[in-house]
């Protein structure tokens, strides 16, 4: 089962397709989200915004850990993919604060949210790293 994950890991598809569905989601109208139910409980979207970015470096992180490279060359790359997340969260939030997106805003806070996701993800990728090369 391991063989396999790592196999379909080993193709851009599915981080690619995180990518687009992140873009997608954070583009969406805000009158589309639910506000009500679990969707209406405080802070919730941070805790989102915290898997989404966090996923979207782990499945970048472990496609690229399927390509052959040494492991400092790997950790750079690890370093390069939480950059770039972050770059697309920031991106993001500057697309719905400029009022392209109806019914959203800007929020430092979800850019916060993004890069503690991108972040923990990164230093989950790095320390698996590290254990690897011992």
């Amino acid at each position: 089962m391991a063989a396999l994950i790592r196999r379909i890991l080993f193709y851009k598809f599915f981080p690619a397709c995180w990518t687009i569905f992140i873009i997608v989601l954070l583009c969406l109208p805000g009158s589309m989200v639910p506000g009500n139910g679990i969707f209406g409980l405080p802070n919730l979207d941070k805790y989102v915004h915290i898997f989404l970015f966090g996923m979207h470096t782990l499945l970048w992180g472990w496609h690229y850990s399927q390509q052959p490279r040494s492991i400092p060359n790997l950790k750079q790359v690890y370093i390069l993919i939480v950059v770039l997340t972050i770059a697309l969260g920031v991106g993001l939030e500057y697309v719905q604060g400029s009022g392209l997106v109806s019914h959203r805003s800007f929020d430092v806070y979800d850019i916060l949210a993004d890069t503690v996701g991108a972040c923990l993800a990164g230093v989950w990728l790095l320390l698996r790293a590290q254990r690897r090369a011992v």
